[in-house]
């Protein structure tokens, strides 16, 4: 999915501006293992200045679901793998946590799981005049996914999503 926000990083004593989507992927690559190992997915990440300053988030699932516990542990994981590969050299703060109810879809293995519930998805650009649809997802595939809109499907190719999520809906209560 299309990410074009830049940020200012410090890598080799010195600032460099490179694409987020860089660090966010070189973050994950770190962390990943160590999760995966707990039984844990990383849903999705976000580095970005704030206020407060840089904030590394990062949203983790199981098949069981996420409690306080699990986000302290991989709290402890996450930190001791970014330490190790000395990936950020400056000040940030880590938030983990579920992904919540109404969770991004970041990849074609989440439109899978999520097959026949509602969703929203805003494409990066116009797609039959429009560039938001909210619907029941009725399919997804390797390339793409298809969204019951008003009645009408709506088939669209994951490179033009933006952004993807969940609607919380009574059923899901």
């Amino acid at each position: 999915m299309a990410l074009t926000k830049w940020v200012i990083a410090h890598f080799f004593n010195g600032l460099i501006s490179v694409k987020a989507s860089e660090i966010v992927e070189t973050i994950k690559a770190a962390i990943e293992p160590g999760l995966e190992s707990q039984g844990l997915e990383v849903v999705d990440l976000e580095y970005r200045r704030e206020p407060i300053g840089m904030v590394l988030r990062v949203f983790i699932d199981q098949p069981s679901g996420v409690n306080l516990d699990t986000c302290a542990n991989a709290s402890e994981l996450i930190s001791r793998a970014l330490d190790e590969a000395d990936i950020i050299n400056s000040s940030y703060n880590l938030e983990v946590s579920s992904p919540g109810v109404e969770r991004r879809l970041t990849n074609e293995r989440h439109f899978r799981r999520f097959i026949g519930k509602e969703v929203l998805v805003k494409t990066i650009a116009r797609v039959n005049g429009r560039k938001r649809f909210k619907g029941k997802l009725i399919k997804a595939d390797d390339t793409g996914f298809t969204i019951e809109v008003e009645g009408v499907n709506v088939s669209l190719d994951y490179e033009q999503v933006a952004k993807a999520n969940l609607v919380f809906t009574d059923e899901r209560v």
